[in-house]
């Protein structure tokens, strides 16, 4: 059985080199692709470009990543002078999204990604999430790798049944979360706080799986192995369409 090829979506930042100034560099966690090779997927990082149907041509499904908020413009909110946009990179993945729905190519949208398909879609962010018990500031990026906090999925969805659990803790390392889900998207994880956690698409054709968390950081031995389960069951679902 062939492996399915996997887009995964990278990020454009400037990356100091050893003459001390930034060269711009088209980067991805290791995290991601090591996610999708373990369940079996083979990675195809994804740089911007114009033809995103030849791209998701080639494709077998798309991992939509996370990064840099979505500009506030796309969904009628006001920038914040203190965050860095990337409208080139909100260009793309918009389009990718959009194209990803009309073909009905499977995908799984991981944080940002979960944000830019639901504007995408027609959907709403809260551009701050209110601090909670669940969703507290911290300033510590270590700090913030290692909160964690409960969800709970909808025992009819895919997630859940992916996991084999309704009921999990995962990390937080998102300061935004849906506001409006998109119409055709369904709220099918939530925080105890009412923050959405993870939506899946209606259309029992496509299958679009959006998660908050960040499952590529989650790092202990038992994590890795429940969120394997989960990429081995998307991953299962495009070689053999169930």
């Amino acid at each position: 059985m062939t492996a399915p090829l996997i887009g995964i979506t990278t990020w454009q930042r400037d990356i100091p080199t050893h003459l001390g100034a930034g060269r711009p560099t088209h980067t991805v966690g290791v995290e991601y692709v090591d996610l999708v090779q373990r369940a079996g997927g083979i990675p195809v990082l994804l740089v911007p470009d114009t033809n995103v149907d030849r791209i998701l041509g080639r494709l077998d499904a798309l991992v939509m990543t996370g990064g840099q908020d979505v500009h506030p413009s796309r969904y009628g909110a006001q920038a914040d002078p203190e965050q860095e946009y990337s409208e080139a990179r909100d260009e793309f993945e918009f389009a990718l999204a959009l194209a990803a729905r009309e073909r009905r190519l499977p995908t799984l949208a991981i944080c940002r990604g979960l944000q830019v398909a639901n504007v995408a879609f027609g959907g709403t962010l809260i551009e701050d999430i209110e601090p909670t018990a669940w969703h507290e500031r911290v300033v510590s990026t270590a700090e913030q790798l290692d909160r964690r906090h409960p969800v709970t999925l909808d025992a009819t969805s895919a997630l859940a049944a992916a996991y084999g659990v309704t009921e999990r803790e995962i990390n937080t390392i998102h300061h935004q979360s849906v506001g409006m889900p998109a119409r055709g998207l369904r709220v099918t994880g939530i925080a105890p706080d009412g923050v959405v956690e993870a939506v899946e698409s209606t259309d029992p054709e496509w299958q679009f799986w959006g998660v908050q968390w960040h499952p590529e950081k989650m790092q202990t031995k038992d994590e890795v192995a429940i969120e394997d389960r989960m990429l081995a069951a998307f991953v299962r679902t495009l070689t053999t369409g169930a």
